[in-house]
């Protein structure tokens, strides 16, 4: 009658992978079924799905703007996670200072309620103006798309601790920094996590606009590229492989959120 935790993650595994593959059979059905059997849509602005993947099949075998597919993605990822570790080293310390020290959220709050809701792209030109075409704008774009969930999710991580954890160790005398380092910290790392997950979907997604900046290899360069050309089958195909991977890191991530929440329990 009771099943166990295991058995329930296992069912509801099964049930959304069983799920997941009968929406995208779906997905891929009405694609076909709009380009290729009823050609309501004309291959110009949307090809075939078999076109789409014949040509993803070429680019992950041969090279493409004289890169293969293992050159574009290397150099987005190196992109990526250059972005997303700066973010981390910035926006995780001045998350769990604004948590910890109302006097510094005093202070820092305005400015980063100001600078938050501007899209990362709307950085491009000072981007270009600062550091040119090249990686370090890059870099730059991404590292502001990934800084925001550090922040939100460090803050919010730290000033939500339960107080009694807190209180307790006050009362063992530990002071401020010893609390914050053996009590505050451990107990938000699940949350902390979370804003990993976030921040790297946030630099992922800004990709494709950060290879704006005078990139000659990447997947959003690829994607790009094709665009100029109007070669829709293999920007399609970017396309996609753009997706996978972001999914891919995404569940890489999610994996590790869900240990650290075990670890956050039995802890």
């Amino acid at each position: 009658m009771f099943r166990t935790r295991r058995e329930r993650l296992t069912s509801s595994g099964g049930r959304r992978f069983a799920v997941g593959a009968i929406s995208t059979t779906l997905f891929v059905g009405l694609w076909y079924s709009a380009t290729e059997v009823t050609q309501l849509v004309p291959p110009l602005f949307l090809p075939p799905p078999d076109a789409v993947f014949d040509r993803l099949a070429q680019f992950l075998t041969s090279p493409y703007q004289g890169n293969t597919f293992g050159g574009h993605l290397l150099a987005s990822v190196a992109i990526v996670l250059t972005g997303w570790l700066v973010g981390a080293v910035i926006g995780v310390p001045v998350g769990v200072a604004m948590g910890a020290f109302p006097t510094f959220e005093l202070v820092v709050r305005p400015v980063f309620n100001l600078i938050r809701p501007i899209p990362p792209i709307a950085w491009i030109p000072l981007a270009i103006l600062w550091f040119g075409l090249g990686d370090g704008a890059r870099v730059y774009v991404v590292t502001l798309a990934a800084v925001v969930p550090w922040i939100l999710n460090s803050y919010e991580a730290v000033s939500g601790t339960d107080r009694v954890l807190i209180y307790a160790s006050r009362s063992l005398g530990a002071g401020t920094w010893r609390t914050l380092w053996t009590v505050v910290l451990p107990t938000s790392m699940p949350t902390v996590v979370t804003g990993a997950r976030l921040a790297l979907g946030n630099a992922w997604m800004t990709v494709v606009a950060a290879e704006l900046l005078g990139a000659t290899a990447g997947l959003g360069y690829v994607a790009l590229n094709a665009r100029s050309t109007l070669d829709v089958d293999i920007m399609m195909a970017a396309m996609l492989l753009i997706g996978l991977v972001g999914v891919a890191l995404s569940e890489g991530i999610r994996i590790a959120e869900k240990r650290m929440g075990r670890w956050s329990v039995t802890t």
